[in-house]
């Protein structure tokens, strides 16, 4: 969600909401605020058209999703792939695609030189991969704590906060998901309590960011929604500073 929105700002804002944009190809237009009155906004749409006032909640001014495959080498073809590639192309349908990046990498090496070139374009990301209560498998280095991954990776992020949500088993322990949450760059972290179908991985983070990013809902109320919403998905919990905010206490 936008926030300290000035008139002339660069903003993004769900289609669904303007009939001027019904055939758009992507579920988000990219324009500038032209009118702010009290929690609303107008902006200029095609033909030099000005808008009806429309919520700031709907509204992001940073919108980058980046999409993490951290292989293991033993399931990739099974499971890793799979799972990204049905996360990857519901995203294509849903940004633009010089908002949406996918990576596949087996070491924190090649994480943290993606991250140094690229940190500040994303406001979400997205990780796949195996997990426990401790870290994350990568293929070359083996289980990584979130100790190691704020360390080598998390610190040199810039920009905005990102909303971190990991579709790997087990990563919504507090000591993973609690201790991602507490970093000053991570506004809120996502992750399974228990081990997760990818079946349910995919629809859960489908679910999620429709309620999200097209219905302009807080990531809290997505998150809510999401797990009422998708079959098996109760497991999931939601941390922000460290603090568990939604899911299962046990």
């Amino acid at each position: 969600m936008a926030r300290d929105l000035k008139v002339g700002d660069k903003v993004y804002v769900p289609c669904s909401k303007f009939k001027e944009l019904d055939l758009y190809p992507a579920a988000f237009y990219t324009t500038k605020v032209v009118e702010i009155k009290n929690k609303s906004i107008r902006v200029n749409l095609p033909g030099q058209v000005i808008s009806e006032l429309i919520g700031i909640s709907l509204v992001h001014q940073n919108l980058g999703l980046i999409i993490v495959s951290i292989g293991d080498f033993d399931t990739e073809e099974t499971l890793i792939n799979p799972l990204s590639k049905s996360v990857l192309q519901y995203s294509r349908l849903l940004l633009p695609d010089d908002t949406l990046r996918h990576v596949r990498v087996r070491s924190i090496a090649e994480l943290k030189t993606i991250w140094n070139q690229n940190h500040a374009a994303y406001s979400h990301v997205i990780l796949i991969g195996h997990g426990s209560p401790e870290g994350i498998k990568f293929g070359v280095d083996g289980w990584v704590s979130a100790d190691r991954i704020n360390k080598d990776v998390i610190k040199i992020w810039g920009g905005s906060k990102k909303t971190i949500i990991s579709l790997c088993c087990k990563t919504g322990y507090k000591s993973f998901g609690g201790a991602v949450s507490s970093y000053p760059q991570c506004s809120h972290f996502i992750g399974p309590y228990h081990s997760v179908h990818g079946a349910v991985a995919s629809q859960f983070f489908q679910t999620f960011f429709a309620y999200h990013l097209l219905e302009g809902k807080t990531v809290v109320v997505a998150f809510k929604k999401a797990r009422e919403s998708v079959a098996g998905s109760t497991s999931f919990r939601l941390w922000e500073s460290n603090q568990l905010k939604a899911g299962p206490k046990t």
